[in-house]
C-alpha cells in the first residue's frame, strides 16, 4: 500500500486513468475513488473497481486489501472528495480555466437569475448549467442534479469549450458546496440571492447551511486563479451582507438591493404598467428605466442580480435592456398557463420564503381576486418547514388544497398531517386535503370562477413524481392542461 501527501497524490494519479467514485462506472486502467457517502461506504466496492479494471484506487483510510493483487496501487488522501473533484477538473484539461464562469447560489432564485442572465447574453451563445436542464448551443439536457457530480460537470465544461461556447452560468447548490463537487473549478465571479430554511435534513442548522453556501465565495472565488473577479450580492439578505463583508478585501463587491439606497445598484421605483412593469434602476448617480413581464419583489430582485452582473461585466445598456424586457420567466417559476377565464400559475417555491412571496407576489399584482392555492412537501426532507408552510398558505390565500409534492418513502398523509398542524383553527374552514397530487389539481381547476387565481407549487418544472423508491411521471402543467380541456 503506498501513502502519498495530497499534492503528491495528484500528480501520480494524473497519468494514470479516467477518475470514477462508482465501481460500476469505472473505466479499463481507471482510478477509483473511495468515498463515503451518507447511505454507502465506497470502501465496500473497492474490488468490484478492480475486476471492472480500475489500476489504482484513492482513499482517506487504510483499506483491507484481503486477497487484492499487491500489484494495485493505494493512495492515501486527507480528503477522497476534494482529490476525486480535482482529478477529474485535471482528466479534462482543467475546462473551467478556459471559460468565464460565473456561479450563481442562494435559496430561491438561482434558476431564475441563469435565465434571465441567458436571455440577457444571447448574442454570446452562453452555456447554462442548472436544476432544470443543461444548455448550450443546440444542446438540452435534463438535469438530474442541480450542480452534476465532478466527473459530468468537467466533461460539460470540456463539451462547452469544445462547442465554442465562452460564458457559462452555473447553478451552485449548497450540497454541491459541501460534497466538493465543485472544487478545482476557477471561478470568474459568483452571484448570492438569499438564504432562507430549506435542506436542513443535510445541513442540521441554517448556519451550517450558510457556510456551505458562502463557501462559493470565501473560498472557491477568493482562492480562484483568475483575473478581476466580482462577486455579486444581495445586501438585503442579512447572510449577504456577511459573505460582502467577509470577502471585502479580496474580491470586488457589487452590492444589489430592493432597500438600501447605498447599495451599488438600488432599485429606486417599480411601476405596473400594461406591459408589466416598470423598473427605475439606480446606480451612483445614473438611473435606468427597465421594463419587463415579471411581477413580485423576489422576481425584481433577480432582475437586479442580473443587471448587476451585466452591466458591471461591460455589456451595453441596450442589449442589456432588450433581454430582461423580451424575458417571459424560467419554466416552473410562477409560469403562466394559459386560459381566457382565469390565471393558474405554477411555481418551484418549496420552501416557506418561497412560498410566501410566491403568494404575496400573486396577491398584490392581481387584486381584490380570490387565489386558490395547492401545494404539498417533499418527504423525506425537512420536516420542521411543513407547519411553517401549513401557516403560511392558509393565513394568506383564500382557499388551500394540501396534497402530495414527492412522499418518496414516507406516506402522504403523514406529511399531510404536519403540514395541517401549523394552520389555526380559525383558518381551516377554507383547507381541504386531497391526497392525490392529479385529483386535487383537477379539484381545484373546477373550482375555479372568472377572474380567480390558481398557484400550484412545489414541483414547478419537474416531470415525475418519487413515490416509494419509483420516479412515476407526472407534471403540474400537463395535469392543468388536462382540466382546462374538459372545462372547455
Amino acid at each position: 500500500m503506498q501513502a502519498a501527501k495530497k499534492n503528491r497524490t495528484l500528480k501520480k494519479i494524473k497519468n494514470l486513468g479516467s477518475p470514477s467514485n462508482n465501481s460500476k462506472n469505472i473505466k479499463k486502467g481507471g482510478v477509483f475513488f473511495v468515498i463515503k457517502g451518507e447511505k454507502e461506504d465506497g470502501s465496500l466496492y473497492v474490488k468490484d473497481a478492480i475486476k471492472n479494471g480500475a489500476r489504482a484506487i484513492v482513499t482517506e483510510d487504510s483499506l483491507e486489501m484481503g486477497t487484492l493483487s499487491e500489484k494495485i496501487p493505494v493512495y492515501i488522501v486527507p480528503n477522497s472528495r476534494i482529490a476525486y473533484a480535482h482529478s477529474c477538473a485535471e482528466s479534462f484539461s482543467n475546462p473551467g480555466d478556459k471559460l468565464d464562469l460565473c456561479g450563481i447560489t442562494g435559496t430561491n432564485g438561482k434558476t431564475s437569475i441563469s435565465y434571465i442572465l441567458k436571455k440577457i447574453w444571447e448574442e454570446k451563445k452562453p452555456g447554462l448549467i442548472g436544476t432544470i436542464e443543461t444548455t448550450y448551443g443546440k444542446r438540452k439536457i435534463l438535469s438530474r442534479l442541480t450542480t452534476p457530480d465532478s466527473y459530468e460537470l468537467n466533461k460539460t465544461l470540456k463539451d462547452m469549450c469544445s462547442d465554442k461556447v465562452k460564458k457559462v452560468f452555473l447553478e451552485v447548490s449548497s450540497h454541491s458546496l459541501e460534497l466538493s463537487r465543485v472544487d478545482g473549478i476557477n471561478f470568474n465571479s459568483a452571484i448570492f440571492s438569499n438564504i432562507s430554511r430549506d435542506h436542513l435534513d443535510f445541513h442540521k442548522t441554517i448556519n451550517s447551511y450558510y457556510k456551505s453556501k458562502a463557501k462559493l465565495f470565501n473560498y472557491h472565488l477568493k482562492n480562484s486563479k483568475k483575473k478581476n473577479k466580482i462577486a455579486v450580492v444581495n445586501i438585503d439578505d442579512k447572510y449577504g451582507k456577511k459573505i460582502a463583508n467577509e470577502i471585502k478585501k479580496d474580491i470586488k463587491v457589487v452590492s444589489y438591493s430592493i432597500k438600501d439606497i447605498a447599495a451599488d445598484f438600488y432599485l429606486k421605483e417599480s411601476t405596473k404598467t400594461e406591459f408589466g412593469t416598470n423598473l427605475i434602476i439606480k446606480e451612483k448617480t445614473k438611473e435606468y428605466s427597465i421594463d419587463t413581464r415579471l411581477f413580485g419583489n423576489y422576481n425584481f430582485e433577480n432582475i437586479l442580480a442580473s443587471f448587476a452582473f451585466s452591466k458591471t461585466k461591460g455589456l451595453s445598456i441596450k442589449r442589456i435592456h432588450r433581454g430582461i424586457k423580451e424575458f417571459t420567466g424560467a419554466p416552473g417559476r410562477l409560469e403562466e398557463i394559459h386560459s381566457k377565464d382565469f390565471r393558474i400559475f405554477i411555481d418551484y417555491a418549496h420552501t416557506p420564503d418561497a412560498l410566501l412571496k410566491s403568494i404575496v407576489s400573486i396577491k398584490k399584482n392581481f387584486k381584490n381576486k380570490k387565489l386558490i392555492v395547492v401545494f404539498g412537501c417533499g418527504g423525506d426532507r425537512d420536516k420542521g418547514k411543513r407547519a411553517l408552510m401549513g401557516e403560511i398558505a392558509s393565513k394568506h390565500a383564500d382557499q388551500v388544497i394540501i396534497t402530495s409534492d414527492n412522499p418518496r418513502f414516507e406516506k402522504p398523509i403523514e406529511i399531510i398531517k404536519d403540514i395541517a398542524s401549523g394552520i389555526k383553527i380559525s383558518e381551516k374552514r377554507k383547507v381541504a386535503t386531497i391526497t392525490n397530487r392529479a385529483r386535487a389539481i383537477s379539484f381545484a381547476t373546477k373550482s375555479l370562477k372568472t377572474g380567480d387565481l390558481l398557484l400550484i407549487t412545489g414541483k414547478g418544472h419537474e416531470q415525475y413524481q418519487h413515490i416509494k423508491g419509483k420516479k412515476n411521471k407526472f407534471s403540474d402543467k400537463v395535469e392543468v392542461k388536462k382540466c382546462l380541456k374538459k372545462i372547455n
